[in-house]
């Protein structure tokens, strides 16, 4: 494998993130017992001293997946106290899918790491995935096409925000799994050896095993398409700070000058602003993405639909607004939280359950909400925003659903972005959080310079 400028040991890796971070600081390792996740925490333990600023926790996930995780979790426990690291145990409970465990698996982890992270109000989680995931990732990205455009190829980032809430750091990402080993041993520190690692089951372990015969990897290409992926992202915040407008949470309006300039820019734009609208967890997909930049760049008035969202191109520029098709409602009990059509989060603080649902259109008030919008548009708009009625009988105060609504608590959801930010997309997850009027996100806790690696 070819690892280029950047490849660092163990303790050059540390000590970068030591430098980075702000102090004082507390870090929840995230440590399974393989060797990366061993070699990360004994190489911060050797830089936590006293008067150092920095705190260290450990938790290890046990996904209960395989006969002797249990005993596995507990031996990890054993080298925290060796090392005088409070450790933590969860165990992922519950009935196991029968498909997609590992993405399922994956989920629960961050899931239950967050729960760990709030617990001990750690300034971040570190993780240690090292340069030879990050081959792996950019491997099967490429195999998924779309050639050096493709935003995949920029790999794993370095920071990831995890719902809005904790920030996730990988400081081994320049760090070779061999070099690690060869740390590790030279301390006298074993690790454990996950059998799934060499499951031929999973693609990760055939991308694993046909990169270990090509033993290449270009690292330097890798920090290209990073450096691209974030230039890309920053010039559609600037897109989107300069011309583009929210009305309700709902209605969005791009100025005609927006509709100019940098293809490239525009897309990456409209394929996120796409899915903050229509409530999708992820961008608009290059095909669908294809269809829309034709119709724009047709220079026609028209509408589209894509990702459930109509692009409606008027003289005054374009309209994005959910299309009303699909819109379920939601039944929410007293006292709990849930999404409504991935676009807000509903708590329901009153005694009864409510019933949250699009709004019915009516014209005037239509007009009322969306003045100067075209009126098939504000209607459309009006029909995508969220209604709340109530199931119990209503009290004279909540006549005409006075009340009910108050005691509702509806928060925007910035879908692409509340569960993970990566930290190629931090300004224009920003941009897009103060239109859509969400709070705001926890701020990166390692010097920006990152962003220039």
């Amino acid at each position: 494998m070819t690892a280029g400028p950047k490849n660092l040991s163990p303790e050059q890796a540390v000590e970068r993130l030591i430098a980075d971070i702000a102090r004082p600081t507390r870090l929840l390792v995230a440590i399974s017992g393989g060797s990366d996740s061993c070699g990360l925490l004994v190489a911060l333990s050797k830089t936590n001293f006293p008067g150092s600023g920095l705190s260290l926790f450990a938790a290890t996930i046990d996904h209960g997946l395989r006969p002797g995780s249990a005993d596995e979790a507990r031996a990890v426990a054993a080298l925290c106290g060796r090392l005088g690291i409070p450790h933590f145990i969860r165990r992922w409970e519950g009935e196991k899918p029968r498909t997609g465990i590992s993405a399922a698996a994956r989920e629960a982890r961050y899931r239950l790491l967050l729960e760990v992270a709030d617990e001990v109000d750690a300034t971040a989680i570190v993780t240690g995935h090292t340069l030879d995931d990050q081959a792996e990732t950019i491997a099967m990205r490429a195999a998924r096409g779309e050639g050096d455009e493709n935003s995949g190829l920029a790999g794993m980032a370095h920071a990831v925000l995890l719902d809005r809430r904790r920030w996730l750091l990988r400081p081994f990402l320049e760090t070779r799994r061999s070099d690690i080993r060869d740390f590790l041993t030279g301390e006298g520190q074993g690790w454990i050896d996950d059998p799934s690692n060499l499951d031929p089951h999973y693609e990760r372990v055939r991308v694993r095993e046909r990169l270990a015969q090509e033993d290449r990897f270009d690292a330097a290409a890798q920090a290209m398409a990073a450096a691209r992926r974030t230039a890309l992202s920053d010039e559609a915040a600037r897109l989107v700070r300069e011309y583009v407008t929210i009305r309700q949470g709902v209605l969005a309006h791009l100025a005609p000058a927006g509709l100019k300039g940098d293809e490239a820019s525009r897309r990456h734009a409209l394929s996120f602003l796409a899915a903050v609208l229509g409530g999708r967890a992820h961008a608009l997909g290059s095909d669908s993405m294809d269809r829309v930049m034709a119709f724009l760049d047709g220079g026609q008035p028209g509408r589209i639909t894509a990702g459930r969202v109509i692009f409606d191109r008027r003289r005054d520029g374009l309209y994005l607004v959910r299309e009303n098709r699909g819109i379920l409602p939601l039944h929410l009990p007293a006292g709990n939280t849930a999404i409504w059509d991935g676009r807000y989060r509903i708590t329901n603080t009153g005694p009864h359950e409510i019933i949250v649902g699009p709004t019915a259109p009516d014209r005037d008030e239509a007009l009322a909400l969306f003045p100067g919008v075209p009126p098939a548009i504000a209607m459309r708009a009006v029909a995508a925003m969220p209604f709340i009625e109530t199931n119990a009988p209503l009290l004279a105060e909540d006549r005409e659903n006075k009340g009910v609504a108050e005691r509702s608590i509806v928060r925007p959801v910035l879908a692409p972005f509340d569960r993970f930010l990566p930290q190629f997309e931090l300004r224009f997850g920003i941009e897009l959080a103060v239109l859509l009027g969400c709070d705001g996100f926890p701020g990166l806790p390692v010097k920006d310079s990152w962003r220039k690696r």
